[in-house]
């Protein structure tokens, strides 16, 4: 397995701190690799550490301009709130790959942040073009945002819950 492969495979058993070492070792030697960048970008969001992960997603793009680099960025910008910034990566995302369900997905809970109407269009749009993929985000969404906050009572959030179950 090549360097690379490695830096992949630490990440997906969740191994960041050893992925980041590999990966900060290939970015010396080779600075121009927009994949590399991107990877990088990926560890540091995973390891919470939003402006490196940011810097890295800003190099890759700067390398190479593609559709996942700005929805990664845009997730990025959407984990600490800076839902203007998540928007813009979000948009320019689309205008590469207007059919990608996850990037509408998440352009749409960026707008339903924002108390925006247009986030009915884009979650629409989501579930038309892959109903089981959106219907899992929005579970992950409801787990990650709302399931454990104190504000939001019981009741609401069996309803959520049922809600999102019977979406088809």
């Amino acid at each position: 397995m090549d360097e690379a492969g490695e830096a992949k495979a630490l990440l997906a058993v969740g191994k960041y701190r050893e992925a980041a070492r590999v990966l900060d070792g290939l970015l010396r030697r080779n600075q121009e690799n927009n994949d590399l960048w991107y990877l990088r970008g990926l560890v540091s969001l995973k390891l919470k550490s939003y402006d490196n992960a940011l810097e890295c997603f800003e190099r890759a793009l700067a390398i190479g301009k593609k559709s996942r680099y700005h929805q990664i960025k845009g997730m990025a910008h959407f984990e600490i709130f800076e839902l203007d910034e998540a928007e813009q990566e979000f948009l320019k995302a689309l205008a590469l790959e207007p059919d990608d369900a996850t990037t509408n997905f998440f352009l749409a809970m960026c707008y339903l942040f924002q108390d925006d109407p247009r986030s009915e269009k884009y979650i629409a749009k989501a579930y038309k073009l892959n109903g089981r993929k959106t219907k899992q985000l929005l579970m992950n969404f409801y787990t990650l945002f709302l399931k454990t906050d104190p504000r939001v009572r019981e009741a609401q959030k069996k309803n959520v819950e049922e809600r999102i179950r019977k979406l088809k």
